[in-house]
């Protein structure tokens, strides 16, 4: 796409202009939607009804596979230096033995370069999002808000306002990524059952003098419900987290809010600094009845509802968008639409697991005062094992199957240069992983994808402390073929070369017209 200054107006495109993709909302699932297809060269329009950025920093944890995206999509370096680890969760008035500190548990396993979830507030994660974007040419539309769609032949005629005045936008396929109360969910018709549950909180961002940043202060126990202080990592800030135990909206001023600290936590030495952001925010558990209409599509929070527990909501948003976003630009280059059809069969399921554990998580924390997460809540473990897409072909698989996240593993390159594997993962192609054996993949030549060969001697890569057999659990010579998000599409041993390109005919290849 053509490269726009970040506050140009809305008015510089023409009316009706068409384009691919049309995104509708600009949090962390369209951005991250967006940079996808700006790398791959899909023309798209990223609208955003309200007039600025989201300032609040209410997903405030980025967890490993989250990063693991950020590292794929160029982003890495920026994201280290703006985040830190969650500091140690310091208990108050939970007994009489004073203060209890809970220090972060870690279950780093080979193959998971960052094992331990980040604090950033969601505003900044954002930013660096934005940035990112507009490296790769993109920007950011607002003040244009979606009113509704028609399928056209081919695609979706799209109705946005900007400035009072209605507009089209002609597009071969919409993605929805504008929240809770998604717009484009309502006018697909596509349900979001669930529940409103009866926890409320009051959420606020402001400096709290007198009080450390090297914990994340709680008092579970605290009179009119249960009260958080969390430093915001690399801010002046903390997040304001209070319980709100009786109905009607709760006054959010400084005074206000300085009334509430003292009354919660007791301590007259803490100072509220001036609000920077405040929200009152009721729990939701929701899930979309559909990820697809026609030519659209919806995801992030337009799908999935969840409590803030476990910190899933935005990193479960992103996963959508990198999920959605090769598929996409697969099928405009002449690839089956049935690859479209993969997106809510591997993305639902997630959602609806992903719900169940942060529902789970929050009864824990308002029954138990318990604020511990496990393994599930770094999303390294979930899989796409029952995917159309997943084709485990080997004669005996390894632990690692066809599905499955791909780990990543120290290697030497041909020039002597040590290197990762997911170095190697950082464009937007697919990757062939032939690790050992001596079988011609010249047949496997495309646009598209890169081959990696690793122990296949002079002129490949080495793997002198067998990394990659250990962490990828091989048992033998094989071919991994890696699809542009990370995972596993099909394995096979390595002398089957034609169960790969069967597997690319199948998906990639552009769709052949019967004569």
């Amino acid at each position: 796409m053509n490269a726009h200054d970040p506050s140009t107006s809305p008015a510089s495109y023409p009316a009706g202009e068409a384009v691919q993709v049309l995104i509708v909302g600009a949090g962390s699932a369209g951005l991250t939607l967006a940079i996808d297809l700006a790398r791959r060269g899909v023309s798209f329009r990223l609208i955003e009804r309200g007039d600025a950025p989201f300032a609040g920093s209410r997903g405030k944890g980025l967890q490993p596979r989250t990063i693991e995206i950020f590292e794929q999509l160029g982003m890495i370096e920026a994201f280290l230096d703006a985040s830190a680890p969650y500091p140690p969760i310091i208990n108050y008035g939970v007994d009489e033995s004073g203060p209890q500190v809970v220090a972060a548990k870690t279950d780093s396993r080979p193959g998971e370069p960052y094992p331990l979830s980040l604090m950033i507030p969601q505003w900044r994660t954002e930013k660096l999002l934005r940035d990112r974007l507009a490296e790769l040419g993109g920007h950011v539309e607002y003040g244009v808000e979606f009113t509704g769609l028609a399928e056209t032949d081919g695609g979706v005629q799209a109705r946005v306002l900007v400035d009072g005045e209605e507009r089209t936008i002609e597009c071969t396929w919409l993605v929805g990524t504008d929240g809770a109360r998604s717009a484009v969910r309502k006018a697909l018709g596509i349900g979001y059952p669930g529940e409103t549950g009866t926890f409320r909180m009051l959420i606020a961002d402001l400096p709290v003098a007198n009080l450390s940043d090297a914990g994340w202060h709680r008092w579970p126990n605290a009179p009119g419900g249960g009260f958080a202080l969390c430093p915001l990592a690399k801010t002046d800030s903390f997040q304001l987290s209070a319980e709100l135990t009786t109905d009607g909206e709760p006054e959010q001023t400084r005074e206000a809010i300085q009334t509430m600290i003292l009354a919660r936590t007791g301590d007259a030495t803490l100072v509220a600094g001036e609000p920077t952001w405040t929200s009152v925010y009721r729990v939701n558990f929701r899930l979309a009845d559909a990820y697809r209409r026609g030519h659209a599509f919806i995801a992030g929070d337009a799908a999935h509802a969840h409590p803030p527990t476990g910190g899933q909501g935005l990193n479960t948003s992103v996963q959508d968008s990198f999920n959605l976003g090769w598929k996409l630009a697969a099928v405009l280059a002449g690839a089956s639409e049935a690859l479209l059809e993969t997106y809510e069969t591997e993305r639902r399921e997630i959602g609806a697991g992903v719900l169940a554990m942060s529902r789970g998580l929050l009864a824990q924390m308002t029954e138990k005062a318990d604020m511990r997460r496990g393994r599930d809540t770094l999303q390294l473990d979930l899989n796409y094992r029952k995917s159309p897409l997943a084709a485990e072909e080997r004669t005996t698989p390894g632990r690692v199957e066809a599905g499955d996240r791909a780990p990543d593993a120290a290697l030497v390159a041909p020039d002597g240069a040590a290197v990762r594997v997911f170095d190697l993962f950082r464009h937007p192609d697919f990757t062939l992983l032939a690790i050992a054996g001596s079988s011609d993949l010249k047949g496997l030549a495309r646009n598209g994808l890169r081959l990696v060969e690793i122990e296949r001697g002079e002129g490949s890569y080495r793997d002198p402390a067998g990394q990659v057999c250990a962490n990828y659990g091989l048992t033998g010579d094989c071919l991994l073929l890696v699809r542009p998000d990370g995972y596993i599409a099909a394995a096979a041993d390595g002398e089957r070369a034609d169960l790969i390109e069967a597997w690319l005919r199948r998906w990639i290849e552009p769709a052949r017209v019967p004569a």
